[in-house]
């Protein structure tokens, strides 16, 4: 598959639910969403330099603003980042930007941010190590990732596992174009061969679990 058939697939699953996404997302995750506010917070300090790949409408990165110096918020879909905006403006946060950027490249200089926050965004790329990869370059040295990711493979109630596979039938065929299933363990393999030392763990979520992962740049 091509960078740019890759891009649009991406891109168009998202676009579609840029609109309606915050009212349908918090009716069931809000309690994760402040829990992962929390988290990543804890991390920050006042002088930081942050980047949050895929942040959507900016629930997190908007969340995060008033404690560090300056947020940057990327997300692949327009759609996603024109409502990420209008937030920001609505909340008159001076310190928060948002672009349309894929994960996989971004315009940005090598050791550029104090922390990198990838929230509910590495089961649903088609290469999650490649954005890994992308935030291992841009964070400084020691500097922290902060992620939390949906794990589809760990064990759940029968009603959320027939939303799964019903999920897992849609990715078969094609209407949902990009999902891994991970355990936490598969999670936490990943993001240490990405070069990152694993510091902290949690579930913020049980059913999916959405499990929280707080990681250190290693060496490359």
């Amino acid at each position: 598959m091509n960078e740019t058939i890759r891009q649009r697939k991406e891109r168009s699953i998202w676009s579609k639910q840029a609109a309606g996404y915050d009212r349908r997302t918090m009716r069931i995750y809000e309690e994760a969403y402040a829990l992962s506010i929390r988290k990543a917070r804890a991390v920050l300090s006042p002088e930081h330099r942050v980047l949050e790949i895929g942040c959507g409408t900016g629930i997190i990165a908007l969340g995060i603003a008033p404690h560090a110096a300056h947020v940057m918020g990327t997300d692949i879909s327009p759609e996603m980042i024109e409502v990420a905006r209008r937030k920001a403006e609505q909340q008159a946060l001076s310190n928060v930007a948002f672009r349309v950027s894929d994960g996989y490249a971004l315009p940005f200089e090598e050791c550029t941010f104090d922390s990198v926050l990838v929230f509910n965004t590495l089961h649903v790329v088609k290469e999650p190590q490649a954005l890994l990869g992308e935030a291992h370059r841009l964070l400084k040295p020691s500097g922290h990732l902060v992620s939390a990711t949906d794990c589809y493979a760990e064990p759940v109630p029968f009603p959320t596992r027939l939303k799964l596979e019903v999920q897992r039938l849609l990715h078969r065929v094609g209407v949902i174009p990009f999902t891994s299933y991970f355990t936490q363990e598969d999670l936490r393999r990943l993001i240490e061969r990405c070069a990152f030392e694993v510091v902290e763990t949690d579930v913020l979520h049980a059913a999916p679990v959405n499990a929280y992962v707080l990681a250190r740049k290693g060496n490359s």
